[in-house]
Parts: structure tokens; sequence; C-alpha cells
């Protein structure tokens, strides 16, 4: 099978993934306590006009089955619904918090594809020493600790006793951007910005970068076992050599697997670690959205979230199958 026939096929599965999570998500909305039609009904903050507008739009007085057919519709035209607990449509409540999210997980991605794959090289070349011991360590007992617990930690110790102990710099416990930081200009709002995401962002790297590299560690390990290498030494390849052009280079084939599942972990921590720093991201809205019984939320914060997990799925088997032509003819 060719290139292309490759990413038609990987494409064609994650539509039909896409189409069941969505549907999966629909019903599940649908059974649920709180029927959507009662919750307009009893909700007096929606006017006569607004309600009867909105139970048109979407069905709500219909069969399951036609208001299933008129979800499709109008999730193909954006449609998502319309929010409860903001009054706005959906579309808008995700498209206000989504960019944080985005600019949260891109950097965490980056970061812990870069940092976990070379530190897990790094350690695993040193397998047996005092370094790999202390990683072994470092990493059973970060796994040990519930993220929101660590989130927690650094508030206390990089916010509030930094303050109290006067150290040099500290910061923020909660938010995204100081307010009216907008009005100071576009770089003294970049910096405040960036300070503001330190410390969610090193919480939910520092648990993706151990994972990466305990990954990392393991695949490699594993080869340096195999008698290809032990060949490549014979021939006289110095210690380099052996690492970076035959051990590194198929030791990181199973690690690009790995790109699309550590999204959805990263999904799942940034909803964790967003609720712990008050961070205006989909991950706190889906929270708050699930506190607040607002379904309509609920269930377009999913599809999205299904929809980006498929996507760093289908984007991973793509670069898969380009870096290792097996795949595409196996």
């Amino acid at each position: 099978m060719g290139l292309r026939g490759y990413i038609a096929k990987k494409i064609f599965f994650a539509l039909i993934a896409f189409v069941i999570a969505i549907t999966v998500v629909f019903f599940l909305y649908h059974v649920i306590p709180g029927n959507p039609a009662n919750i307009f009904a009893t909700d007096r903050t929606v006017n006569p006009e607004q309600r009867e507008n909105l139970l048109e739009r979407w069905g709500l007085n219909e069969p399951l089955w036609k208001q299933y057919g008129i979800f499709l519709r109008n999730l193909l035209q954006g449609d998502l619904g319309f929010s409860y607990l903001h009054k706005l449509p959906v579309s808008e409540v995700i498209g206000i918090s989504l960019p944080w999210t985005l600019l949260l997980l891109g950097t965490s991605f980056v970061l812990n594809a870069v940092i976990g794959i070379f530190l897990g090289a790094f350690v695993a070349w040193r397998r047996g020493s005092k370094l790999d011991t202390g990683f072994v360590l470092t990493y059973n007992f970060y796994n040990a600790i519930p993220l929101f617990f660590v989130g927690m930690l650094f508030i206390a110790l990089f916010s509030f006793y930094s303050r109290k102990w006067g150290w040099p710099f500290y910061f923020p416990a909660y938010g995204a951007q100081t307010a009216g930081s907008s009005e100071w200009g576009f770089f003294p709002h970049l910096v405040d910005i960036l300070w503001h995401l330190v410390l969610p962002l090193t919480v939910l790297t520092i648990a993706g970068i151990l994972g990466w590299s305990w990954f990392m560690r393991g695949n490699l390990i594993n080869i340096l076992t195999e008698d290809y290498i032990k060949t490549a030494r014979a021939k006289g390849l110095n210690e380099n050599q052996v690492l970076y052009r035959h051990a590194f280079r198929n030791a990181i084939l199973p690690v690009v697997t790995n790109i699309g599942m550590s999204i959805g972990g990263l999904i799942g921590g940034a909803v964790l670690i967003e609720t712990v720093f008050s961070y205006p991201g989909t991950g706190r809205m889906l929270y708050e959205a699930l506190i607040r019984h607002d379904y309509p939320l609920v269930q377009g914060a999913f599809i999205i979230i299904s929809g980006l997990t498929l996507l760093g799925l289908l984007l991973a088997e793509i670069v898969y199958g380009f870096i290792d032509p097996r795949i595409r003819t196996s």
C-alpha cells in the first residue's frame, strides 16, 4: 500500500471513530438525569421567546431519533448548542477557553517530547548507574502523588510561601493574566501571560517528561540487547555511533505511536491542572459545566476533546507510516 492509500485509510477510520464518539456523547447526554427540554422549561433566566427558539432549533420536543438527526445537522453547521450557564452559544464559550488550553497543552507537549526523549536515551545509556537509579526512584515517587496535590504544593511553595519568605520572585497562584494587562502593550502583556503559565505548565510538564523518558528508556534498553547492536560494536563503531546511528533511531519509532495516546493523558491532566490553578481553559470550563449541570456545554466540550484526541492519533499514525514503510505494507 502506498503512502496516499495508507493516509486515506487512516483518515477514513478516524472519521468513523469520531462519528461513534459523538453518537455516544449524544445518547449519554439524553439518558443522564435532567432532560434538556425540562431544564429549559424550569430555567427562569431564559425568556419564553428564547426558550421556544432553542427548543425548535434543537428539536427537544421531538422523538429521540429526530433529535439525533437535528444534532448531526447542527453539528455540521458548527452549532454545538446553547450554554445554560453562560447564556451563550456553546461554540462561543469553547472559543474563549480553547486558546488557553491549546497554549498550555501545546507548550507542554513540545517540552515533553523533546526533553523526555533525550532524557530517556541519556538515562538508558547509563543503565545501572546512580543516575539511572535516581531517575527510577523519581519516576515512581512522582507518579505516586496525585497531580492535583502536586499543583497545590507548587502554589503553596512558589506563590504564597515565596512571598512570606521574601524570595526575589514568586508566581501567580491562579488565572491566566492580570486584570487589565491587555492595556499594557503587546510585550508586557505577553510576559504577564507567560508568567501566569509557569506553574501550571511546570506541574503538567514534569509528569509528561517523566512518562516520555520512562517509555524511551525502556525501548532503548531493550534495543541495546539486540544482536545487530552487538554486530555494530564488533565492527568497531564507537559508542556514540552505536547509540545515535542504530539504537536511538529504532528506539524512537514506538515513541511516535505514543504521541497520540499522550494527548489524551495531557487533556485529562489539563482538567485537573486548570481547575487547581483556576486557569480559564477548556478543562476548567468542563469542570464547572459538570458541577453546574450545563449538559450542552459538557456535550460540546467532549466533542471537541474527542476530535482533538483522534486528530492526535491520526497524525501520529501518519508520521509513523511515513518514517517506517513496513507499517504501510503490513
